[in-house]
């Protein structure tokens, strides 16, 4: 049985659209007089194409996974597919059976394999890393799928319908991007790659603070309703804890390669890490040259989000070969967790498309 698990491959898809937060403030039914750019930071973000949907950003997402793995279809034991919207199709078509997860499996003939569901908001891919962790230490399975097709820009679409003022409870929902991102997971007995650590708890009594639901309007779908700010200060008080718990004395070592990847929302919020972090564990360990922030031209991708980061600076030669990443993972419910890990070539894998042997 495996002592640790390790991203084999990684991969990620962009749909070609683009939508900036100016067109997006400009499509508001009611005019708004809040410079959203200049708050969050974000000036773009990609955008499905026409009769594009969730599950085709899981299949591609899927397909970029498989061309820097050396392994394909009939070597994988499970899929676990973990987007929060399942809309599929046109008219607000949401599907849930058969199972995401199962459909992938048939579209690239996996054969035999473990395929479920499983929704945790933005902590969804990680909470499908954690279970299929599980799965590998325990000899279960050898390497399997986690995937997110993350279509959800369909809430600020109707949030742009439905906003009637700066304080509105759906103005997060005019940060979002689509996006899919995939991962193979792997065994490994190599005790300096993969995660060393990946541990959740969920702060119950919040979980109200962001709350999706139909529309009561005519036009139908779905929208997001968050107090933002509450919801911040929660998760960064409660992250700031279980971070330098985690961290502090054992892990992470000044003078190496080590970068921070939190959840993507905002500039402000995410620099606002910084200094609660460093004032929690009593010294400045974090710093702006080791958070790796891409919120600027992705917006906010939910339950893809610190993968798109990993494979954005990967792809900018930030993050190199033997890296170590600590994953500061916050969703609504809300869920905190945090995961350390150890890279191995993947960043070369990545580079050239192909497996390194």
């Amino acid at each position: 049985m495996a002592k640790r698990t390790f991203i084999e491959s990684l991969g990620v898809y962009l749909p070609s659209g683009r939508l900036s937060t100016k067109e997006v403030m400009d499509g508001c039914r009611n005019k708004l007089k809040i410079d959203l750019e200049e708050i969050t930071g974000i000036k773009s973000r990609p955008i499905v194409g026409d009769n594009e949907y969730a599950i085709d950003l899981a299949i591609n997402a899927i397909s970029k996974c498989f061309e820097a793995s050396e392994y394909s279809s009939k070597d994988i034991e499970m899929i676990i597919s973990t987007n929060i919207c399942r809309l599929n199709g046109p008219n607000h078509e949401f599907s849930y059976e058969p199972s995401t997860a199962a459909k992938l499996a048939s579209h690239f003939g996996i054969e035999n394999a473990i395929t479920f569901d499983i929704s945790n908001a933005c902590a969804g891919m990680f909470t499908g890393v954690h279970i299929m962790d599980s799965y590998i230490k325990a000899g279960v399975i050898n390497k399997g799928i986690v995937v997110s097709g993350e279509y959800i820009t369909h809430l600020a679409k109707n949030a742009q319908k439905e906003i009637q003022n700066p304080i509105d409870l759906q103005m997060a929902s005019l940060t979002l991007g689509d996006s899919g991102a995939a991962v193979i997971l792997e065994g490994t007995n190599d005790p300096s790659v993969g995660f060393h650590q990946l541990e959740f708890f969920t702060v119950a009594q919040h979980c109200d603070l962001c709350v999706g639901t139909m529309s009561k309007e005519d036009h139908g779908g779905y929208v997001m309703y968050t107090e933002s700010s509450k919801a911040h200060r929660v998760a960064i008080d409660f992250s700031a804890e279980h971070t330098g718990s985690t961290i502090k004395d054992t892990w992470w070592e000044e003078g190496k390669n080590y970068h921070m990847i939190p959840h993507q929302t905002a500039t402000r919020a995410l620099r606002s890490i910084i200094k609660t972090f460093n004032n929690w564990l009593g010294k400045p360990v974090f710093s702006e040259e080791n958070l790796i922030m891409n919120v600027e031209e992705r917006g906010n991708n939910s339950s893809t989000a610190h993968f798109i980061a990993l494979w954005d600076h990967i792809k900018n030669g930030t993050i190199k070969p033997n890296g170590n990443i600590l994953f500061v993972i916050q969703a609504s419910g809300i869920t905190i967790a945090v995961a350390t890990y150890t890279l191995d070539d993947l960043p070369n894998r990545i580079s050239t498309g192909k497996q390194v042997s």
